[in-house]
């Protein structure tokens, strides 16, 4: 499997872009743009959303090699694809070559009800938020980013954290909730251990961190 920077060279080529021209159309550095093809660094989600507008491709293709292609020409698959571990507590290291995803002991079908956009299952690792999902169980998610997902009150949704100029990617599920600071995301545990909100960035600049996806559903035992 081809990796994101690879996706994005082989975009840019087909659109008959140099580095140089894609560079100035996003706003960053020639030498930002092929750090990110050679995978010296990873590609943010939010400039992935530039990059695929520009490039005539979607933001799942060139993050995850999935393609999102337009709802009249989509195919939705039959079954829902188990596409990462995420953690109930902390977070959990995304390792963009892992194949060997345990599957649920029966298919999952998408929903209907959100069958515009891209929908996966994600293994749920730890107990942070076992008041709705206990661990082992599968998160029913559909793709925050190009549903243009706006956070509400008690959702649960599944973060990403890039660090290291996205090299290092970890995922954490939380429970959404509001303020008068704006959005805090907190665990829902039975476990005391559990029981203050994740910190996305801080003040560290080289951390970014986004809503990527929307919880749905949850299956455990089944």
């Amino acid at each position: 499997m081809s990796t994101p920077g690879e996706r994005l060279r082989e975009k840019r080529r087909e659109m008959g872009l140099s580095a140089a021209d894609l560079a100035a159309r996003v706003g960053r550095s020639e030498a930002a743009v092929r750090n990110q093809e050679n995978g010296t660094n990873g590609i943010p989600a939010g400039l992935a959303v530039k990059y695929a507008a520009i490039l005539g491709t979607s933001v799942g293709y060139l993050l995850d090699g999935v393609d999102r292609k337009r709802r009249d020409e989509r195919v939705v698959p039959r079954f829902l694809p188990v596409r990462h571990r995420v953690a109930g507590g902390l977070w959990y290291e995304v390792d963009e070559f892992a194949q060997d995803f345990p599957e649920p002991p029966r298919a999952i079908v998408p929903d209907d009800r959100y069958a515009e956009w891209p929908q996966w299952l994600e293994l749920v690792q730890g107990d942070s938020v076992d008041k709705r999902i206990a661990p082992g169980g599968y998160a029913h998610v559909v793709d925050a980013i190009e549903m243009g997902y706006k956070p509400k009150e008690g959702d649960l949704v599944v973060v990403e954290r890039r660090r290291s100029g996205g090299q290092i990617r970890e995922r954490t599920i939380k429970e959404v909730k509001l303020n008068g600071r704006g959005v805090e995301l907190w665990p829902c545990s039975n476990n005391p251990k559990w029981s203050t909100p994740v910190v996305l960035g801080g003040d560290d600049e080289d951390v970014e961190a986004e809503i990527v996806g929307k919880v749905i559903g949850a299956y455990v035992g089944f």
